[in-house]
């Protein structure tokens, strides 16, 4: 294992930076999501940690070893890619091989070790065929059996699972997790997708435009964003402008709301965000949102997701899909003080 710890990384493409001056630390066999929109550096970061891209500035260690200078084979890392990159004309066992060519292994221990990743991924017996003979799942597993075979002390992940359907992903993922705790290896996770991220992270890192706008776990990060951009990026948000008034409260165009924590430097107008799940309907007592009329209804399984319109402002609530409601009726909501965050 190895801790992975960057310092004031940056790479820059022309006039445009691609990634600003990051700092970040990974633990020895902590698992690292880079989460952003396309654009935002994550890739960028991950291939310079890789050494395939030299950074314009910053550090990179591995340990008490600055890597930046080092050429990528020395590093002892391991990428698995979007694409997975498989040779098409070698069998599952040679392309698990390749790493432990060129690392000039005995042939004894690359069969011992080949058996043991395919293994690992619930490929036994899969070993003479090719790439096209295998599913899209089968394939991501023989590339993560090439990475994991080598040992690596930091594995790295390229949206490894872009190229598959919604339901191969959520069984992929877990089986990609389950593989790192055993393995105990320190993991650096690049994707655009916030569920997947969710899922499978120790600690995620929310970039925008070079930066890095939050670290945090994966509970943390949801429901305690810092800016807008979090919120809105990290899942569903209502995001409305508003004003702190007496006692904290907070006076908005959907309604007046009381907020657990105000920052000292939150006085005058301000942003507050919270969770569509976190709309409660208030069909009698008190509520904060008023007047609310369904502008449309999605039926998503245990709950259906609505648009609602207040005063001119669409927001986004779930209710139990036994609740009957249709578009066109007007509900009251409540929102926890909470549930309820004020962001920059």
């Amino acid at each position: 294992m190895s801790r992975l710890k960057l310092k004031g990384l940056t790479r820059k493409y022309g006039a445009f930076t691609a990634v600003d001056n990051i700092d970040l630390e990974v633990g020895d066999g902590e698992f690292v999501t880079l989460l952003g929109p396309s654009g935002c550096g994550k890739t960028t970061t991950l291939r310079m940690v890789a050494g395939f891209i030299a950074p314009d500035g910053g550090e990179i260690w591995f340990d008490d070893r600055c890597m930046t200078e080092v050429p990528p084979h020395k590093r002892n890392t391991a990428m698995v890619f979007q694409s997975y990159a498989l040779f098409p004309h070698m069998s599952v066992a040679q392309n698990v091989a390749f790493g432990l060519k060129m690392r000039n292994l005995s042939a004894a221990e690359q069969a011992k070790r080949i058996e043991e990743a395919l293994e690992m991924v619930s490929l036994r017996g899969l070993e003479a065929r090719r790439p096209g003979q295998l599913s899209g799942g089968q394939q991501q597993r023989v590339a993560l059996a090439r990475a994991i075979v080598t040992r690596p002390d930091i594995l790295l992940f390229d949206e490894p699972l872009s190229n598959l359907d919604a339901k191969l992903r959520e069984k992929v993922r877990l089986e990609i997790r389950e593989l790192q705790k055993r393995l105990d290896i320190t993991t650096l996770y690049v994707t655009h997708d916030q569920a997947e991220a969710l899922a499978i992270s120790d600690r995620i890192v929310v970039m925008n435009g070079g930066h890095i706008e939050q670290i945090g776990d994966p509970a943390s990060i949801y429901r305690s964003p810092r800016s807008a951009f979090v919120a809105d990026f990290l899942g569903a948000a209502n995001i409305v402008e508003g004003h702190v008034g007496d006692g904290g409260l907070v006076d908005t165009a959907v309604g007046r709301f009381a907020v657990a924590e105000v920052p000292a430097a939150a006085n005058g107008a301000v942003k507050l965000s919270w969770r569509p799940e976190d709309m409660k309907l208030a069909a009698t007592g008190p509520a904060n949102i008023r007047d609310a009329t369904v502008r449309s209804v999605v039926f998503r399984g245990n709950f259906v997701e609505l648009v609602v319109e207040v005063a001119g402002h669409p927001l986004r609530a779930q209710m139990d899909s036994d609740l009957p409601v249709a578009e066109g009726d007007t509900l009251s909501f409540t929102v926890a003080a909470n549930r309820i965050r004020i962001v920059a």
